[in-house]
Parts: C-alpha cells; sequence; structure tokens
C-alpha cells in the first residue's frame, strides 16, 4: 500500500507519531538507568571540553540520521560500522577520558559483561553528539551494530532532560522492520544508562525532536568486537566537517558545582551549557548531593518531515 512509495525518512516519523500513541508502560528488559551520575562540575568541565566550534566534528550530514553535531573517539568506524584498518585511534580528551573510566567501573560494579572495554585499551570508543537545532534534536530508530560493538552499551545525557522511544523489532536491525511494542522511556539530565541484554539486542531506539527540544550533549560508549568487519581507510573516507560549526555556549567557572553528585539506580524495563549550575531532582545517594532543583521542561512537538531538513 501507500508504505511501499513513502521514503524510508518520512516512515520513520509517521512511526514515531504513531508510537507516541500506542507506547507501552513495560520497559525494555536490560535497560539502567543510573539517576545524578555525573556532577555539575564533571557535567561543565566536559561541556567546556568537548563543546569548541573548532573541535573535531564529523561530517556525517550525507547520513540523514540525525541532526546532531558529532565526534569519535577511539577506533575509527566507517559508515557501514566497520572498523577503518591501518587508521591511528583517535584519544579521549582528558574529560572525557575519566568519565570513560567512571561509566566501566559503574559497568562492573553492576555485574555487566565486557566493563573494562567500554573504557580500556585499543577496542574502547566514544561517540559525542551534540543537538542544538532549532525545533528540537532527533535521532532516526536503529540497532547498534551486533557485529561491530559488544553487548554493553552505555550513555551519559548531560545539558537537558530528555526522552527517547525503544521499538521492539524482536532482534530484527532493519530500519523498516515491524515493531511489535514501543516504550518511551525518560533520560534525566546528567544521567547514565546502560543498554544490556534485550534491551541492546531485541529492540531498536530512537529521539523524535519533541522528546529533545532543548541544547543536549551526550556521549555514548561502546566496546569494539574482535572479529569487527574491516575495512581501508581509501574505501572509508571519513572526512572532518569543512566549515566550523556555530560557536558554542560554555559556563563560567563560576558555575562550577560540587565536585560529586548523589547516584540512584533504576532498572527500567535541560538547558543550556550555559545554566549548568541547576541540578535534577535526586532520591537515593551514595555521594554527597550537588544542590537540587527540579525543573520541567515543556515538550514542542513537531511533526515536520525529516527528509526536508
Amino acid at each position: 500500500g501507500i508504505l511501499a512509495i513513502v521514503c524510508a525518512s518520512c516512515y520513520v516519523v509517521l512511526f514515531d507519531s504513531m508510537a507516541k500513541r500506542h507506547a507501552t508502560s513495560q520497559q525494555p528488559e536490560g535497560l539502567i538507568l543510573v539517576r545524578d551520575f555525573l556532577s555539575v562540575a564533571e557535567e561543565r568541565d566536559l561541556a567546556w571540553e568537548l563543546l569548541s566550534p573548532n573541535g573535531p566534528w564529523l561530517d556525517k550530514g550525507h547520513l540523514r540520521f540525525s541532526n546532531s553535531e558529532q565526534q569519535e573517539f577511539g577506533p575509527v568506524i566507517s559508515d557501514a560500522m566497520e572498523v577503518v584498518e591501518s587508521t591511528p585511534a583517535r584519544p579521549m580528551p582528558s574529560a572525557t577520558a575519566s568519565l570513560a573510566a567512571r561509566v566501566a567501573e559503574e559497568a562492573e560494579r553492576l555485574g555487566l559483561e565486557v566493563s573494562k572495554g567500554l573504557a580500556d585499551g585499543p577496542n574502547a570508543f566514544c561517540r559525542v553528539n551534540y543537538y542544538s537545532r532549532e525545533g528540537g534534536g532527533y535521532m532516526h530508530k536503529h540497532m547498534d551494530s551486533k557485529r561491530t560493538f559488544g553487548p554493553v552499551i552505555g550513555c551519559c545525557s548531560l545539558l537537558a532532560d530528555a526522552a527517547m522511544t525503544f521499538y521492539d523489532t524482536q532482534g530484527n536491525s532493519f530500519g523498516m522492520a515491524k515493531v511489535h511494542r514501543t516504550v518511551e522511556v525518560q533520560l534525566p539530565r546528567r544521567s547514565l544508562y546502560f543498554m544490556t541484554g534485550p534491551s541492546r539486542s531485541q529492540w531498536q531506539h530512537g529521539i523524535r525532536k519533541d522528546q529533545c527540544p532543548s541544547e543536549r550533549l551526550s556521549l555514548t560508549f561502546r566496546s569494539v568486537l574482535l572479529a569487527a568487519p574491516r575495512t581501508s581507510a581509501g574505501k572509508a573516507k571519513i572526512k572532518l566537517k569543512v566549515q566550523k560549526v556555530t560557536p558554542m555556549k560554555r559556563p563560567s567557572s563560576s558555575e562550577a558545582g560540587p565536585s560529586k553528585s548523589g547516584v540512584k539506580h533504576d532498572v527500567v524495563g535541560a538547558k543550556s551549557a550555559s545554566k549548568l549550575k541547576h541540578a535534577p531532582a535526586g532520591v537515593v545517594k551514595r555521594r554527597p548531593a550537588a544542590a537540587k532543583s527540579p525543573e520541567q521542561r515543556p515538550s514542542t512537538a513537531c511533526a515536520r518531515c525529516a527528509a526536508r531538513l
């Protein structure tokens, strides 16, 4: 019928609008949310380190996969999710490397598989996504490559609260795979979440514009499998942006918060960087918590087709 003549980008947007109406309350098994994982000071340091117009921003616009600006550290990965051989790995900058180590420690504490690979050694891979477009940030639904990346994926969410929709495709990673049910999960500012088990291998995930209406920074940590597919540098054609990205807002040193924050774990199955002094509410605290002021951010729905961006 009609879907056979609709482009893939349009299909994703149309399907997301249906997912909003038919989301269930049952959460993906294996999804772990760690609230208040980052302190205000850690968030500030990461924003200062990464949000530079002169940073190593990649030219990924041709993929039309999201409207974020991206950086990548660790092994060089092609658009086809292949390890680019004979190409030096990009080292993580200081604050990012420190966060990777903390994420790996948390994964190990939770008993998650291959936790060390998220931060240590030549197979640790980090992707930075910076969402700042007017009208909201989006990321089309997808499943992280199971041929290239390990069974545990960790992601830290900075600068703003957001949400993500999970799509149960029963392990099918194809973009237009049949979806059996959907779930919307809230991602609080300064939180960490892990995708493990079925949430990693059975469900796809994505972000609609109304789920990310504010400026947001995310850091996703993965381990690259030793048996991951390989390609040559000549075939990969990876390049940095020719044009520098627009200068980004970064916090002043006077806006630093306490060095540690409270942490709460949920097994579930924000504004600009210039406002880093605000912290989310927490409940269970393993460390002295930062001053908290809960804030609600209104969502602005947008039904424009992603293919027109």
